[in-house]
């Protein structure tokens, strides 16, 4: 249920409120209205659980507001994408890239420079903050993130905010507004860098990164890696 309504706050940047009282009353409709998958036709003890979470969190928002001035240290820019936006973005990675329901390595066809590696291995001996390095010195700020499921939210982020892996929202695409890099990152243990310029400075600060493409796990098995 915080999930959910995490999501719904975040479709706002806060950018749009003539007045905190705005603001606030926005977050409040949020904490009562928001649902997702996970919460919708759901009926007995959960409603009444979530019931009684919604009024304490919303307890809790007015007595802040009551409160005054609240300092908190900000955090990493997330926006919920639109339904249209979400469209938009999806019609032109699949055009530019050629992206249908999976990606490579879980398709035969591979892209120009692109590489497939084990996912592991590259978090352990890249890391996702060289990773952030390397787009943030090309002056990539915001990213857009993409999911496998219709329910899952899809965000534009920091590029210091970003974290491109597996998780209980599916398998992710990244990529800048211009698309001339995408990382996927699917079920299989599998991270795809994709771009001329990303894929070449990836394989210039990573020795040895012939050994960790990709292999499925039965490969992985006999080879023990």
């Amino acid at each position: 249920m915080l999930d959910a309504i995490l999501a719904e706050i975040e479709k706002s940047d806060g950018t749009e409120f003539a007045a905190e009282e705005e603001a606030h009353n926005k977050i409040l409709a949020a904490v009562w209205n928001a649902h997702s998958l996970f919460t919708e036709n759901k009926e007995g003890i959960f409603q009444q659980t979530a019931a009684a979470e919604r009024q304490a969190l919303a307890d809790y928002l007015d007595k802040k507001a009551a409160a005054g001035i609240v300092h908190v240290s900000p955090l990493p820019y997330r926006r919920t994408l639109s339904g249209v936006e979400r469209t938009l973005l999806w019609e032109d990675l699949r055009g530019r890239w050629g992206i249908s329901d999976f990606w490579y390595p879980l398709t035969d066809a591979k892209p120009a420079d692109t590489e497939a590696f084990m996912e592991d291995y590259f978090e352990e001996e890249v890391g996702f903050e060289a990773l952030k390095a390397i787009l943030s010195a090309h002056g990539i700020d915001r990213v857009f993130e993409l999911r496998e499921f219709d329910h899952s939210p899809e965000y534009q982020l920091d590029t210091e905010g970003f974290n491109p892996v597996y998780t209980i929202n599916g398998e992710g695409y990244w990529f800048s507004a211009e698309m001339d890099w995408v990382i996927y990152a699917s079920h299989e243990n599998s991270i795809t860098i994709a771009g001329e310029w990303l894929l070449t400075e990836i394989k210039q600060i990573w020795p040895g990164w012939e050994e960790r493409r990709w292999l499925d796990w039965q490969e992985r098995l006999q080879r023990g890696v």
